[in-house]
C-alpha cells in the first residue's frame, strides 16, 4: 500500500470518497432525513477545503494497485480533555474502501497514524468511535486502543454517543 499526503488538488477525490464511505458505513443505521441533512452540510467542497487548509490537520490517501483504498485525517491541535495532555494526535477519520475491509489496510493506516504521532512527540493517539458500531470498537481494541471516555457526535440534530479511545504513542 502506498500512503501519500493529500494535496488541495485531491479535494474532490477526498470529498467524494469520504461521503461515499460514510454513507456505506452509517446510512442504514440512521433516520434518513437526519442523515441527509448531515451529509448536505458536512460533505461540501467548501467544508473539505477549509479542513484541508487547516494548518494543524493533515489528510493522507492510501492506494492499492493505484486505486484509492482509504484515507486518514489527523488533527495535531485537538487534545481530548479527559487525557490531561496536550501532546496528542487525533485520528478524526479513517475510512477504507468497503470491498477492501478485512485485508489489514486499516491496521496499516493506524500504524502510519501512530508513527505520525511519535514524530511530533505525542503521548497519545486518540479517536472517537460510535458506540453502536461494535465491529469498529472491536477493531480498535484488537489494535490496543482502550476506552477512556465518551464524546458526542452530532449527526445534524441527533446527538450520538461515541467512545473516546486512546493508544499510548
Amino acid at each position: 500500500m502506498l500512503i501519500r499526503k493529500a494535496k488541495i488538488s485531491d479535494l474532490e477525490l477526498i470529498r467524494d470518497f469520504a461521503e461515499r464511505t460514510f454513507r456505506v458505513a452509517y446510512e442504514a443505521d440512521n433516520v434518513v432525513e437526519t442523515f441527509q441533512a448531515y451529509c448536505e452540510a458536512a460533505f461540501t467542497l467548501a467544508q473539505f477545503r477549509e479542513e484541508m487548509e487547516h494548518p494543524a490537520s493533515s489528510f493522507w490517501l492510501a492506494y492499492v494497485d493505484e486505486q484509492l483504498a482509504g484515507y486518514l485525517k489527523l488533527n495535531f491541535d485537538n487534545p481530548h480533555e479527559a487525557l490531561a495532555s496536550t501532546k496528542t494526535v487525533q485520528v478524526e477519520r479513517i475510512y477504507i474502501e468497503p470491498v477492501l475491509q478485512g485485508q489489514g489496510l486499516g491496521k496499516i493506516l493506524l500504524e502510519f497514524a501512530l508513527e505520525q504521532a511519535r514524530q511530533v512527540g505525542a503521548e497519545w493517539l486518540w479517536l472517537s468511535v460510535w458506540q453502536k458500531n461494535p465491529r469498529a470498537v472491536s477493531f480498535y481494541e484488537r489494535y490496543g486502543f482502550e476506552i477512556f471516555g465518551t464524546d458526542i457526535f452530532y449527526l445534524a440534530d441527533d446527538p450520538q454517543v461515541d467512545w473516546a479511545m486512546r493508544l499510548s504513542a
